[in-house]
């Protein structure tokens, strides 16, 4: 009976308390991380060809600057932030801007054109920001940011068929030439042949033959635009090897040198002149050095070498 009485008692009990509408303590949520009252940026500047350390070199973060030591590294504190322009100067490169992140204390790799040897800004405006046909347009940097695809058309605008060796000799100087204009970043990612087209669909170039001889080119090209075109003209006499294919492989190189994003030069050593004397040429070591700097940006990308806060989209832009 006691026991009895006892449980009635302690079921009573934890009714009341259930009852009464009290309920579990809520846990005291964590305290919210607070930002560091100051970050240190590290950073390690080197050539962007080669990668040589730049000793020397001023490196400004907003208001705060220190100047890389003869490893090209250099240590700055500052507020934290989303992003800060990172400025490099010094007698050895080219002036340099981009943004980094800096919220927290971190390390940066960076690089700049270092200035001598190779590297000519006068034929680095040229062929990268359109100088020559264009003085003092100084364009934005134009680029594709993936492998191509190339459809090679089999027929010329009249639906004639293109002949074997021409067409041959095409798809030949199609693939040797978009390593070479990327410093070997990219590869044709896949080319087709046949009487279709890829116009307008991203990823692709499209190779087209036209036989109006009296337009008076050999070629032109959409200049670094997905879906764009390489145009041929295979009747136009100047525009043909002797005794060989009916366009010349220089041809083909040139207008593969404008798709992958550059532009006219002066000397008529370069592939990328506009003189078309001899059936064939490579891209001439200045214009390798060069593209591989041009590739080593992002798109967008302005003069003397300042880098885009943000996405920038480029209008398509077409020549020959």
């Amino acid at each position: 009976m006691i026991t009895t009485m006892r449980l009635t008692i302690l079921v009573f009990t934890m009714v009341s308390c259930l009852a009464c509408g009290s309920s579990p303590t809520a846990p005291t949520p964590p305290p919210t991380p607070q930002p560091p009252a100051t970050v240190t940026i590290t950073g390690h500047v080197t050539t962007t060809i080669g990668g040589q350390a730049l000793g020397g070199v001023q490196a400004a973060l907003g208001t705060t600057s220190a100047t890389t030591d003869a490893g090209g590294s250099f240590t700055a504190t500052m507020l934290p932030q989303a992003s800060i322009a990172l400025a490099l100067t010094g007698v050895s490169i080219v002036p340099r801007t981009l943004r980094v992140a800096a919220m927290t204390s971190r390390a940066v790799d960076v690089d700049a054109i270092g200035l001598g040897g190779l590297f000519d800004m006068g034929f680095y405006r040229q062929m990268v920001r359109d100088d020559f046909d264009f003085p003092g347009s100084l364009r934005p940097i134009r680029r594709w940011t993936k492998a191509p695809s190339i459809y090679l058309r089999t027929v010329d605008d009249t639906g004639a068929t293109i002949d074997a060796r021409t067409m041959a000799s095409t798809e030949a100087a199609l693939r040797e030439s978009v390593p070479a204009w990327t410093a070997g970043t990219f590869n044709v990612a896949t080319l087709e042949r046949g009487t279709d087209t890829r116009e307008r669909q991203a990823g692709w170039i499209t190779v087209r033959w036209f036989v109006d001889a009296s337009v008076g080119k050999c070629g032109n090209a959409d200049v670094a635009v997905e879906g764009g075109t390489i145009d041929l003209y295979p009747r136009v006499p100047r525009c043909r090897c002797d005794g060989g294919p009916e366009i010349r492989p220089r041809l083909v190189r040139h207008e593969v040198g404008h798709a992958m994003g550059f532009w006219h030069t002066a000397s008529n050593d370069d592939l990328m002149n506009q003189t078309m004397w001899t059936c064939d040429l490579q891209p001439t070591a200045r214009e390798r050095y060069h593209a591989s700097i041009a590739y080593a940006r992002p798109v967008g990308n302005s003069d003397p070498d300042i880098d885009p806060a943000g996405v920038v989209t480029l209008a398509p832009m077409r020549v020959h």
